[in-house]
């Protein structure tokens, strides 16, 4: 009888298939390596947001993108949210419940920023399907928050005049006309920095505004 031979440990066998965003805290089993073909779309969802920021100029707020197909927009808000900074990971349930307690742009109850609210939510999911409709049973996240918005408009805003339409068609008419009202070379170019940096702070975003305007005035002259 011979003694079996045990493998010989190798740490370079030891991967790491954890990923914890370094923006909103999210975690998932997913890295970058990893990633599934379909969560590519998360690079035109969040644009969309972008896009529409830009078109509505509303602030800026952080983006970033994670390898299992989920951004966030505004998750740098939670680093002002209380938390134990010695955990080093944080599960999507704990990163969800950290958010919840973030003030939504929404809260701000100004006629214009409940508008906002209400075309960013949908904004993603248009983008993802490149600017093609889409519905409440595909997105319900997005559309429960976009029908809680509409309830908060007062009666003078034009988009209560879609108030009866559960598909918000004319709505989402108005979103890509937005979306497609931002020039196709920037749209390339946030799409280009999602792709190459999976975040975009506010100051990334002016600069590819600044790099886009100075290009512009360069083809003036």
């Amino acid at each position: 009888m011979t003694d079996e031979q045990n493998p010989q440990h190798d740490p370079s066998n030891e991967v790491s298939h954890d990923f914890l965003c370094p923006v909103c805290g999210y975690w998932c089993a997913t890295t970058w390596e990893t990633s599934p073909a379909h969560a590519a779309k998360a690079l035109f969802y969040a644009r969309g947001k972008i896009l529409m920021t830009l078109a509505r100029m509303m602030p800026l707020r952080t983006v970033c993108i994670h390898p299992d197909g989920t951004s966030r927009y505004g998750g740098s808000d939670i680093a002002n949210a209380p938390w134990d900074t010695r955990r080093h990971l944080v599960s999507p349930a704990e990163a969800e419940a950290i958010l919840a307690d973030v003030p939504p742009l929404a809260d701000m109850r100004a006629p214009k920023d409940i508008e906002d609210a209400l075309l960013l939510a949908l904004a993603g999911p248009l983008a993802e399907n490149l600017q093609c409709y889409v519905s409440p049973q595909n997105y319900p996240t997005e559309f429960a928050y976009a029908y809680d918005r509409l309830l908060e408009l007062p009666e003078t805003s034009p988009l209560l005049a879609h108030d009866d339409d559960l598909q918000m068609t004319a709505i989402q008419d108005r979103i890509i006309d937005l979306l497609e009202s931002i020039d196709e070379d920037l749209s390339m170019a946030v799409l280009d920095g999602l792709e190459q940096r999976h975040v975009l702070t506010p100051a990334d975003l002016q600069a590819l505004i600044e790099t886009y305007v100075l290009g512009e005035e360069e083809d003036a002259c």
